[in-house]
């Protein structure tokens, strides 16, 4: 008996012959022929099977509470279209295997991509996916579970996974393009995340599509402004800014920043995060160095207000201007280009040297240095690339090196006029005359002198602490030790501008 049922069954040559030369088979019993036949429901039917379909579809979806993570359910022609912002998309209605109490997937569509379009996902991973989701919520069904919640969960960590490896892969490219040696990266994994932080893991393959690796979903720490480690008199000297890109407790995507940064846009302080749907970690790095830059000028801004040498009036110190309106502040305009350009367009500080002339400071996007440009010839560049030096070694204040700045284009004002006037000019005691500690009220000052006197007068052009010009018509004359080119000055007289007529 053992031995007849494990023989080889009868096959059936002649049918199979004719299949192979006749591409079909007519010797099918009528009863199989007539199932066979039967055709697609015609309109009139399909519209009461759709509308039967339609009440049992809302009828379980009341039964079956939707998850509060999922935005939006439109429910039509017997189907409900699940739906999460930035994530997917899921065509949903009864029937898996015949069965009209159970969920199936009709279509998924996801939703994570970047500026290039969508990630990559074929047909056949889709469809895999899709049938791994069934599976799961008929199981869950039967065992009185909400369906829904697994779908989601499952889609949600898919996506967590896919939206990771495209903030990496981005990273990466940042580092192998203009942003090379300004940034630099690392992955991190919070053990604090518990097992919603145990989601798969997506690697890119060669073929651009995804595989999961079964671990951790990391997440990514990306440190800008590496110079500030060189500038031990910044604020924040030793510590670069950085911002962490990473999953959260409910594998929720987080973009937080190491320091309290304002948003210039809102005047509060700023919120970051990532376009699921259009991923682009440049531009979320950009918005975080401009609010690093806004709150930086900020700062700094305030110190000046406050200071009643620097701040006499509105328009002394402006955030975020553009003042650049008339013609005869064109110069000025053309003399900020360069910061802007190396700012990316981000907001200056302008601080008013005199009249229409100003000062600006920038922060350069790549390396969160100083930068300070002038409008055209009010001061000589050596002393406003010293004035930069100091305010990013932190020798000097802000307000410091603004006064000091404001102090010297006053008297590179009047050293132009003397020089237009015929007079010899002689700046911070780069004449032969000694003049003494007692008649300086300031560490800059100007001497003109005049050709038809020889050298025996000269003018002493002096600002007090207000910046008001002061005048001292000196009288010199050689050295009694009789060196060369050696004067003192024998006595002095105060010029009171308001007396003269």
């Amino acid at each position: 008996e053992g031995l007849q049922q494990a023989r080889a069954p009868i096959y059936d040559v002649p049918s199979a012959v004719e299949v192979l030369l006749a591409g079909s088979y007519e010797r099918l019993p009528k009863c199989i022929e007539d199932v066979g036949m039967q055709s697609t429901l015609n309109e009139d039917q399909q519209k009461p099977a759709l509308k039967k379909l339609d009440i049992l579809v809302r009828s379980k979806l009341l039964e079956t509470p939707v998850p509060k993570e999922i935005s939006e359910v439109k429910i039509s022609d017997g189907t409900a279209l699940l739906h999460v912002d930035g994530e997917f998309k899921a065509l949903v209605t009864l029937g898996y295997r015949g069965h009209l109490n159970l969920w199936r997937i009709l279509h998924l569509e996801i939703l994570v991509g970047e500026r290039s379009g969508p990630v990559k996902l074929d047909a056949s991973r889709r469809f895999l996916l899709g049938d791994d989701i069934e599976r799961r919520m008929a199981a869950a069904d039967e065992q009185q579970q909400n369906p829904f919640i697994i779908l989601y969960a499952v889609l949600h960590e898919f996506c967590v996974a896919l939206i990771m490896d495209t903030v990496i892969r981005q990273v990466h490219g940042l580092r192998q393009g203009r942003w090379k040696d300004a940034i630099k990266f690392e992955l991190i994994s919070d053990g604090s995340m518990g097992q919603g932080g145990s989601a798969s893991s997506m690697q890119i393959t060669q073929d651009g599509e995804y595989e999961a690796t079964g671990q951790r979903t990391p997440g990514v720490k990306i440190t800008y402004w590496l110079d500030l480690d060189k500038s031990p008199g910044t604020s924040d000297a030793g510590v670069c800014p950085f911002i962490k890109i990473e999953p959260g407790p409910s594998l929720q995507i987080k973009c937080v920043h190491s320091t309290f940064v304002i948003d210039p846009s809102t005047g509060k302080e700023a919120e970051f995060y990532l376009d699921h749907s259009c991923i682009d970690v440049e531009k979320l790095l950009l918005k975080a160095i401009r609010c690093n830059t806004y709150t930086r000028l900020l700062e700094i801004n305030k110190e000046l207000i406050k200071n009643s040498q620097i701040f006499r009036g509105a328009g002394d110190v402006l955030l975020q201007c553009d003042i650049f309106q008339t013609d005869a502040e064109e110069h000025k305009k053309k003399a900020t280009m360069f910061v802007a350009r190396e700012s990316d367009g981000q907001e200056v500080l302008c601080v008013r040297a005199y009249g229409s002339s100003f000062f600006i400071l920038g922060i350069n996007i790549r390396t969160g240095r100083y930068q300070l440009q002038s409008s055209r010839n009010i001061i000589t560049p050596s002393e406003l690339s010293d004035s930069e030096d100091a305010l990013n070694q932190g020798t000097l204040s802000a307000a410091e090196v603004f006064i000091s700045l404001r102090s010297k284009s006053i008297l590179h004002l009047f050293a132009s006029m003397g020089k237009f006037l015929g007079l010899q000019v002689f700046e911070n005691g780069s004449s032969s005359v000694k003049v003494p500690k007692s008649i300086l009220s300031a560490s800059s000052f100007l001497l003109l002198g005049f050709p038809d006197c020889g050298s025996s007068y000269f003018l002493l052009v002096q600002l007090d602490k207000d910046f008001k010009i002061m005048f001292k018509l000196l009288e010199t004359c050689s050295e009694p030790s009789g060196k060369a080119n050696a004067l003192d000055v024998v006595r002095f007289k105060k010029i009171d501008i308001r007396r003269m007529q």
